[in-house]
């Protein structure tokens, strides 16, 4: 019985653009990685369609996840859901993706050089971990260069990302409108230029509302479950003041705070209330569920594709910004106060 090619990606571990990239002879895969497709297609009865009657591909798009530290761009759902969305958008505009990775505390000549040494027609540049000087690693590349999830004003590259500061300012809001006075702001300790809109939309709500930005609410939160649950447990530890109701930068922060209150007999959303951002499935899995702020990961991922087979049809178009919105998600760790 033949397989699918789907089926085949399963069997040697590898994507099904891989395996595409494989049977029309591009470039960017290993010799091991080409040998093994090859051997299993033939034990397992893969047919190949005739290459006279199938529609030949755009060509490759490189994705390169730059990782800096890998708190924050990690293996989670946020990623791979976006991820997903570049895959299946890739499919439905006929190229194949070729997933790369850029390690920093790594040789930079080396990685860039066969970065660079890719047969691509355009690069998706996953920039969450990055800083502005970063990108200078990758001005001389040939290729357009699209970035994903990043955007700093001394960049001139197409940038698709989050609207964070319309979302940090609506989640804040959200607080607000629920009759609380005294609002925290639970912020990653590892500073990313999303996290940094986020504390702009956190504080424009705040100032909006005529509430005082001078407050002692801020606490530094590692953005990594365990990590995150040991600073907010030593910040207790402290008998630090508290607020009565918490903004998160993300959700891994808000879970990471809502454990270590729960441990410390504080009630969610009783004594605190607190809401996150991305609406992870962690959200709903939470007890009591986290109010977050929605954002459309899959959709996020193809617009930068969208943006990028744009950008190789004509490289001369004016470098954009496009932030995709939010949606307020209310579950039940924000309590409405009487008045």
């Amino acid at each position: 019985m033949n397989i699918s090619a789907k089926e085949l990606a399963n069997l040697v571990h590898v994507s099904p653009a891989t395996v595409s990239m494989v049977f029309n002879n591009k470039p960017g895969i290993s010799e091991s990685t080409r040998e093994l497709v090859l051997k299993t297609a033939r034990e397992y009865g893969y047919k190949l369609k005739d290459p006279s009657t199938c529609e030949a591909e755009s060509g490759v798009i490189q994705l390169i996840c730059y990782k800096k530290h890998g708190k924050i761009a990690a293996d989670t759902p946020f990623f791979s859901q976006m991820t997903e969305g570049i895959t299946n958008e890739c499919t439905r505009q006929n190229c194949a993706l070729h997933v790369s990775y850029f390690y920093e505390n790594m040789d930079t000549s080396k990685q860039l050089e066969s970065l660079n040494s890719v047969d691509c027609i355009g690069i998706l540049l996953l920039a969450t971990e990055m800083k502005k000087e970063d990108f200078n690693k990758f001005k001389n590349f040939s290729v357009p260069i699209v970035v994903l999830d990043c955007y700093y004003d001394e960049i001139n590259y197409d940038c698709v990302l989050i609207n964070n500061i319309q979302g940090a300012f609506n989640a804040t809001s959200h607080l607000i409108k629920c009759g609380h006075k005294n609002i925290g702001y639970l912020h990653s300790n590892i500073d990313i230029s999303n996290f940094s809109e986020r504390a702009d939309g956190y504080y424009k709500a705040l100032r909006a509302c005529d509430i005082s930005t001078s407050h002692p609410y801020v606490h530094l939160i590692t953005p990594t479950s365990e990590e995150g649950y040991q600073d907010m447990i030593n910040i207790l530890n402290q008998k630090t003041d508290l607020a009565d109701a918490y903004f998160a930068d993300n959700d891994i922060i808000a879970a990471a705070a809502m454990k270590a209150f729960r441990e410390n007999g504080i009630r969610i959303p009783e004594d605190i209330s607190i809401i996150g951002f991305d609406d992870m499935p962690l959200c709903d899995m939470m007890v009591p569920s986290l109010s977050t702020m929605r954002v459309k990961k899959k959709e996020l991922g193809a617009t930068a594709v969208q943006r990028l087979m744009d950008r190789v049809s004509d490289n001369h178009r004016e470098s954009l910004k496009m932030s995709m919105s939010t949606k307020l998600i209310k579950r039940d760790s924000v309590s409405k106060l009487t008045r």
